[in-house]
């Protein structure tokens, strides 16, 4: 949705989308569902493609080997385990804690815009 900022509302509008504000609707708790896993793994998909992915690249292999050993909290965890490899996966949301909301500082022109 595109909200044009020429209007009387304009300082409301900023004030509930920018983050930041004092009065932002993520602030307040209201759109927390844009940062909320939709996306997850199975232990037993991810241990497989866990064992490959660390046969596949030694560098990946050394970080995973490295955190077990400095993180005995992460060693414990079989879950936070798989999930660091979930994370390094093509399946994992690139896009998760991505603020839905964007500026467009520059003006648009007629054809963007349409007939507003």
């Amino acid at each position: 949705v595109f909200v044009p900022l020429a209007c009387a509302e304009s300082r409301l509008i900023i004030n509930l989308l920018e983050p930041q504000a004092s009065d932002a609707l993520v602030s307040w708790g209201l759109i927390n569902a844009i940062f909320e896993d939709k996306e997850y793994f199975e232990s037993y998909v991810m241990e497989p493609l866990a064992q490959r992915m660390m046969a596949m690249d030694a560098e990946l292999a050394r970080a995973f080997k490295g955190k077990v050993d400095r993180d005995s909290v992460f060693a414990g965890n079989p879950r936070a385990r798989l999930r660091f490899f979930y994370e390094r996966s093509p399946y994992y949301d690139q896009e998760k804690n991505l603020y839905p909301v964007f500026r467009v500082v520059q003006p648009l022109d007629e054809a963007v815009l349409g007939d507003q």
